[in-house]
């Protein structure tokens, strides 16, 4: 397995021969044994054997485990908790599961009830007032990677190595990655254009994506994509890797590529009708992805599934914006 330098700190142990940073247990990794994870808020979690009842409390997790083959026994799906419906990518994987919804609260009462003796979480988990409560039911893993978003490759490789499936995860990041590379073979004039990536709350509320390194920004850099440049200037000024954009300042949206999320359709008409969004580059030439709140997951938290859903979605704006 290649070795991946961001998870050096992460995955303790000895360097296999295999050139990844695994546990540290003398097992064989492939019959099980101890592994142990250094996280970047500072714990180390200890996972005494291949766990078999996993609870996945973010989309990005709960994917993850599917790939595997594995089904939570309980899982939070933000699509579900906010739509009603889950990721389109899922399919009926999840039929036997847990909803843990928050909504009702005590969701440590919940997941206890399940039993767990594993549990994957995002990482501003954390900053919940459960999390302790949580974290105590079972050995729990959250921000694997430091950044808002955890990259779905390094969270393939953890899923790999506390489930002593290496080879597993080496198959899943590849055949993933070989749909990211196929587009890119099919536009190969995306290399070198600009994006925008815009989340519409409310009809003069708009956050955007300004950290070109975020686990969201990931697909369009494997594209050869570059950030809208006045986006990355923010960011670089502020430090905040999303930031609010007022409806004046529309024009810094401006790239050969506009992917734009809203609640409604009628906040995507709001949108249009602002000053500034007609001569938009993206808008000139018909390059803008109007996606749902259950879509724009799959890309803002992408995972190996979402990952080829999503790039059919841009596929029209791709073509649009090379043509």
């Amino acid at each position: 397995m290649k070795t991946r330098l961001r998870l050096g700190a992460l995955l303790a142990g000895a360097l296999m021969s295999a050139g990844l940073l695994a546990g540290c247990s003398s097992s064989d990794e492939s019959t099980g044994g101890s592994v142990q994870l250094n996280l970047p808020d500072g714990r180390s979690v200890t996972i005494p054997e291949t766990p078999k009842r996993i609870v996945t409390l973010g989309d990005q997790w709960t994917d993850v485990a599917l790939s595997f083959g594995v089904t939570p026994v309980g899982y939070y799906d933000y699509s579900k908790s906010a739509t009603g419906e889950l990721q389109p990518w899922y399919g009926q994987k999840l039929t036997d599961s847990t909803f843990i919804d928050p909504t009702k609260g005590d969701d440590a009462t919940t997941i206890a009830k399940l039993d767990p003796d594993l549990i994957f979480a995002p990482g501003f988990a954390s900053d919940s007032p459960e999390f302790e409560q949580i974290s105590k039911l079972a050995p729990t893993v959250n921000a694997i990677s430091g950044q808002e978003i955890d990259p779905w490759q390094d969270m393939v490789t953890v899923m790999g190595t506390v489930l002593h499936q290496p080879d597993k995860a080496t198959e899943i990041i590849d055949e993933t990655g070989a749909k990211v590379a196929a587009v890119g073979k099919e536009f190969p004039e995306l290399a070198g254009k600009t994006y925008a990536l815009a989340f519409m709350y409310g009809n003069d509320q708009l956050s955007v994506l300004g950290d070109p390194n975020d686990g969201a920004a990931k697909l369009f850099t494997e594209l050869k994509m570059q950030m809208a440049p006045k986006l990355v200037a923010e960011y670089q000024r502020t430090r905040n890797p999303r930031f609010g954009l007022s409806t004046e300042n529309i024009p810094m949206l401006d790239a050969d590529v506009l992917v734009v999320a809203t609640a409604t359709p009628e906040q995507a008409e709001t949108l249009k009708k602002l000053p500034g969004y007609k001569n938009l580059k993206a808008v000139k030439n018909g390059a803008v992805t109007f996606m749902t709140q259950s879509q724009i997951t799959g890309l803002n938290a992408p995972t190996p599934n979402s990952v080829p859903y999503v790039l059919d979605l841009l596929k029209p704006s791709f073509a649009a914006a090379t043509n």
